[in-house]
């Protein structure tokens, strides 16, 4: 059975302990979950949309309680900024007593089916048949033909012009002429 408190959703069983998220129930007492979204048992799998209506889980309060700490801590580097803060969730524990399922049966949905698929023309048949089929060496591969679309194509990306390479003036001494101190 699935069932949703506290903002999410849990798997339960009679007479099980679990953790929900904190709730506002005295210790012993009993509280009524009625978002039940699926029930199974027997065979029988009911899933509700989102719902089942008349289906409910009476749980007894246990203990309420803090998680482990969880430490959340910020930095930004350069700016001597840091901060450190711990954390611990709150919950509430529970132990299921009963599952009560209503007197109305509601008959478990059908799955729609699909439509049929449309069947293949001859010339899709054949594509798909010669498709499968390995060429051989000696045979050419013919391609299928491809319907070109009917919209204009986009023109192609222009690109910028490269640099021509600067001249150097002639009167500048070229790599070869020029003196290097080591010689």
């Amino acid at each position: 059975m699935i069932v949703r408190a506290s903002g999410r959703q849990y798997r339960i069983e009679p007479d099980q302990t679990v953790d929900v998220d904190l709730l506002s129930a005295d210790v012993g007492s009993t509280v009524e979950l009625n978002e039940v979204l699926l029930l199974a048992g027997n065979g029988d799998i009911r899933v509700g949309t989102p719902t089942l209506d008349g289906v409910r889980v009476i749980a007894e309060v246990l203990e309420h309680g803090r998680g482990k700490k969880i430490i959340v801590y910020k930095m930004k580097p350069k700016t001597r900024y840091r901060r450190k803060k711990g954390h611990r969730q709150g919950f509430t524990r529970l132990t299921i007593r009963q599952i009560v399922t209503g007197a109305e049966e509601a008959e478990p949905e059908t799955p729609k089916k699909r439509a049929p698929r449309a069947p293949k023309t001859e010339a899709e048949a054949e594509a798909t048949a010669e498709a499968t089929t390995q060429p051989t060496a000696q045979e050419p591969v013919a391609e299928p033909a491809v319907e070109t679309p009917t919209a204009e194509a986009k023109p192609a990306r222009r690109t910028r012009a490269r640099k021509a390479p600067a001249e150097e003036p002639a009167d500048a001494p070229s790599d070869a002429d020029k003196k290097t101190d080591g010689e």
